[in-house]
């Protein structure tokens, strides 16, 4: 008997180190023959905001997108060969939740070679683009297969990890979990977790943790030097994100009852924050108010039909397809549940006008492909092996039709970074101001590897962050060497910015500035030109 035991618990605990040890695999063979390079220009922000660099003076747990825990655990880890600890981190978490859904697959008879190739269909894009909203999908993917084995088979180190993945898809970006988790719920065994006290006290304690890191996050951005921050960051949202800026344009009345001009609306849209008569929240929330509520958008229903169509984006549509088909092959009430719930989140979010956003898709594409490996009955004989055959089928051809497409657009990205990277040498190491998707960020900081000159490149921020009080920008402003005072100086000072922003720019200094924007000089890396300006004043003429 005691043999008998001590052969299960080895032979558990060898699958288990097998599973990771493929996951691992997996994810050095494509580190090693490609280079990982950011999704998105978020994730190097906030690997700034974390380890105090480009355009962060200092490091700080604060990364304003993901939970403040999350940016704690980030900053822990060690830098390791030049690896900073939030790409360690983001590489991390796909390699656990790779082990994970592979262990779990196997546990719950899914074959190997299935196994694998929804490994390998999950996880190549995610590892060569990395992304943290994608990792957040990811993780809350994951729970959602733990707690299925949970309740197949009363594992409860697999209820365990399935609420840490939830909770870690939590920390890293809040809303992509509760999306992922809401197309998720006709998949969740409600049944049986409400007549199991140890389910509910795991989902108990996920919710209490979940909650404390809420307050946590909270708490943190309640000191006096976030107040600016604050305040703005709702009074801005309907300008920047919503489409406020035409329909406060349209009402002359209003802009003049409150000092603003059309071109300071367009500033305000451009994330232009530096002058705080402009970027003043009292004043913007008085003109929305008067505005009234934004009439509903005739192309509303558009938005929200290409928020369904988004699905057939050539990023996401062999999992579309494979998922369709497998859905297909294995019908069921739960399956097409969780499909119309799906298909009317997305309509809904093209409603509110964010549609085809691919980062928010790829983890609910993920989930609709695992979604038949976990209803029961797909497993057994009532299928039939042909059917499985079929499936298994599917998975290859989806398989290799994503890898190909992520391979080769990993190859030309990789020639492009290096392209910037080369046109980027003696890039000025004085604060510039890169105003506008204007600075390659995701090329002068890949995942893996970070150059010496690109760690010394000090970026005065025009975003999201610029009244964050981490940000170049704030700690110039502090002092008195902001946009602003440099602008009106004798040297002016370098702007990387867009043609239109400078014509924002230009009217700027008229209106508000009673001068003249002059060009001092111009300095070209590549395709970028570096701008230094400067408004004169009349009187100085």
């Amino acid at each position: 008997m005691a043999n008998s035991t001590c052969s299960n618990l080895i032979e558990k605990n060898s699958q288990l180190a097998l599973d990771i040890l493929v996951s691992a695999a997996f994810i050095f063979v494509l580190c090693f023959f490609f280079e990982p390079q950011w999704e998105t220009n978020d994730d190097v922000a906030m690997s700034m905001v974390a380890h105090g660099y480009g355009i962060a003076a200092v490091g700080m747990p604060n990364l304003i997108f993901s939970n403040v825990l999350w940016g704690y655990l980030v900053r822990a880890i060690p830098q390791i060969d030049g690896v900073l600890g939030y790409s360690i981190a983001t590489i991390g978490v796909l390699f656990i939740v790779g082990a994970v859904v592979l262990h779990a697959f196997r546990k719950l008879g899914v074959g190997w070679l299935a196994s694998l190739l929804v490994l390998i269909f999950l996880f190549a894009r995610p590892v060569l683009f990395p992304q943290f909203t994608i990792n957040a999908g990811l993780l809350t993917v994951g729970a959602v297969v733990c707690w299925h084995v949970y309740a197949h088979q009363r594992s409860r180190l697999m209820l365990l990890a399935g609420c840490i993945l939830a909770f870690g898809g939590y920390l890293v970006r809040s809303h992509e979990f509760l999306l992922v988790l809401l197309v998720a719920l006709p998949l969740l065994p409600w049944l049986k977790w409400t007549k199991d006290r140890t389910a509910q006290a795991s989902s108990l304690a996920l919710l209490l943790a979940i909650g404390t890191a809420a307050f946590i996050d909270s708490q943190a951005y309640k000191g006096e030097n976030w107040k600016a921050f604050n305040s703005l960051n709702p009074a801005r949202a309907p300008i920047t994100d919503f489409g406020a800026d035409a329909h406060l344009k349209s009402r002359p009345d209003i802009l003049d009852r409150h000092g603003y001009s059309e071109n300071d609306i367009d500033l305000i849209n451009s994330w232009f924050f530096v002058d705080s008569e402009i970027a003043n929240p009292v004043a913007l929330n008085a003109m929305l108010t008067e505005l009234g509520p934004l009439p509903a958008s005739s192309i509303a229903l558009n938005n929200g039909w290409i928020g369904i169509k988004t699905f057939t984006h050539p990023v996401l549509l062999p999992g579309f397809f494979a998922a369709l088909l497998l859905l297909l092959l294995f019908p069921n009430r739960k399956l097409f549940f969780t499909w119309a719930l799906c298909l009317a989140v997305f309509f809904a979010l093209g409603v509110s006008g964010r549609p085809s956003i691919l980062r928010v898709y790829i983890p609910v594409i993920s989930l609709l492909i695992v979604a038949p490996l976990l209803v029961p009955g797909t497993g057994n004989r009532e299928y039939g092996n042909l059917r499985k055959r079929f499936a298994l089928g599917v998975l290859v051809v989806a398989a290799l039709f994503n890898t190909t497409a992520v391979f080769s657009e990993s190859r030309a990205a990789q020639i492009v970074s290096d392209q910037k990277r080369m046109s980027l040498q003696g890039f000025p190491e004085e604060i510039v101001v890169v105003w506008g998707a204007t600075f390659p960020f995701e090329a002068a900081y890949p995942v893996l590897k970070q150059s010496d000159s690109a760690m010394a490149y000090k970026i005065y921020g025009m975003g999201v962050f610029t009244l964050a009080p981490f940000s170049t920008a704030y700690g110039q402003e502090i002092s008195g060497n902001g946009m602003l005072n440099r602008l009106a100086s004798k040297n002016g000072i370098p702007i990387l910015a867009k043609k239109h922003h400078f014509a924002f720019l230009d009217v700027y200094c008229k209106e508000r500035l009673s001068g003249v924007l002059h060009t001092l000089g111009i300095k070209e890396y590549g395709a970028l030109s570096v701008r230094v300006i400067r408004c004169e004043s009349v009187l100085d003429q």
